[in-house]
């Protein structure tokens, strides 16, 4: 499934240039994201000139053009990213709290129907260990014995596990906001 940036804006996360190159690198966004960000970039910035952010602002079309504009853009302002860094993390937990946020929101009421998106999640993300505890078809970690109760309060027990990781993420993106 794609997002548009406006999930994080949704969620009050704080994105840049770095957001939205990691958002495309996950295939978490569509190109087009890349030219509305640089058309906000402009909105917000009268004053800049930058000749790479006002090209992709025009959207070239063609996809392989705008991801190299991009990247040559990142390298321009110094931030050059690379999977095994820190910011990286950073950014793709940004995603990742959105867009569990979102389907939180999105599936209020159907329990089992948010279970199943957030395993869905968990495998896009590359099996986080963090989000274990919540995953339906992981085995629970501690004694907790699944057999010993309804399907009601174990999927209430998996609820509860992932309110908790929601509000650990969103105090970890908050906190590392730029």
């Amino acid at each position: 499934m794609k997002y548009s940036i406006e999930v994080l804006k949704t969620y009050n996360i704080h994105y840049d240039w770095k957001t939205i190159y990691v958002g495309i690198n996950l295939d978490l966004i569509s190109y087009v994201e890349i030219s509305k960000y640089a058309v906000e970039f402009l909105t917000n910035h009268t004053g800049c000139e930058n000749s790479l952010i006002l090209e992709l602002a025009w959207g070239a079309g063609n996809p392989d053009e705008d991801y190299r504009k991009l990247q040559m853009l990142l390298v321009e302002l110094n931030n050059n990213l690379v999977e095994e860094d820190d910011q990286w993390d950073i950014e793709k937990r940004k995603w990742r709290y959105c867009i569990t946020s979102h389907l939180k929101e999105l599936n209020g009421t159907s329990h089992e129907k948010l279970l199943d998106e957030l395993s869905e999640v968990y495998a896009d993300f590359g099996y986080p260990e963090d989000m274990e505890p919540f995953i339906h078809y992981m085995r629970p970690s501690n004694d907790y014995n699944p057999l010993l109760y309804s399907k009601e309060k174990n999927i209430n027990r998996l609820l509860s596990l992932f309110e908790e990781f929601l509000q650990k993420e969103k105090a970890f993106v908050q906190f590392k906001q730029v």
